[in-house]
């Protein structure tokens, strides 16, 4: 006859592997890494163009293009990217 305590373990034993399977499948996901890092090098250069030119209009129209990238970007996300789009072929998907 299997006790509580035995009972107990096994689910444990049961969430741990499948936290394990669930952190292996999220470590081995690449998708969209090449996106974030773009945006950590345009952040970065971003940042350096700033500094350099501080209150000068082109403070202004990097801001104002930043501000348009973003919207653009959120819509996209919001959007889910369905996959419809042109694939590399020409042909639609």
């Amino acid at each position: 006859m299997i006790n509580s305590r035995e009972i107990e373990v096994n689910m444990l034993l049961n969430i741990n592997n499948k936290l394990r399977n669930i952190r292996h499948k999220f470590n081995s996901d690449k998708r969209g890494v090449t996106a974030v890092e773009y945006a950590i090098i345009a952040v970065a250069m971003s940042s350096i163009i700033l500094f350099v030119f501080k209150d000068g209009t082109l403070k202004t129209t990097l801001n104002d293009a930043m501000g348009k990238i973003s919207t653009s970007m959120e819509s996209a996300n919001s959007a889910g990217g369905s996959g419809s789009g042109n694939k590399a072929d020409g042909k639609q998907g």
